[in-house]
């Protein structure tokens, strides 16, 4: 199926800013988002898979203890309050 690139950015603006290279959100957004630490653990492993992260960073996320902190940070609606598409 295909789509009309007008009716899906009508339809999915967020979206369609993030495919047509407006800002990502980087791993911290989504850990931010998780409401515990295996939740993180899942969000962190997916992205060194796809390589959006390096394994180093990967474990640095995981030890260092900075997860607690990041963890419930944010809550919904919160990332287009701060001016991020």
């Amino acid at each position: 199926m295909e789509w009309e690139k007008k009716r899906f950015r009508k339809m999915f603006p967020n979206i369609y800013g993030e495919l047509e290279g407006d800002i990502f959100p980087s791993v911290i957004d989504h850990l931010e988002r998780c409401e515990s630490t295996e939740q993180a653990e899942e969000v962190i492993d997916y992205f060194v898979r796809t390589g959006e992260i390096t394994e180093e960073y990967g474990y640095f996320l995981k030890k260092s203890g900075v997860l607690k902190e990041i963890i419930s940070s944010r809550k919904h609606g919160e990332y287009t309050k701060r001016g991020l598409k």
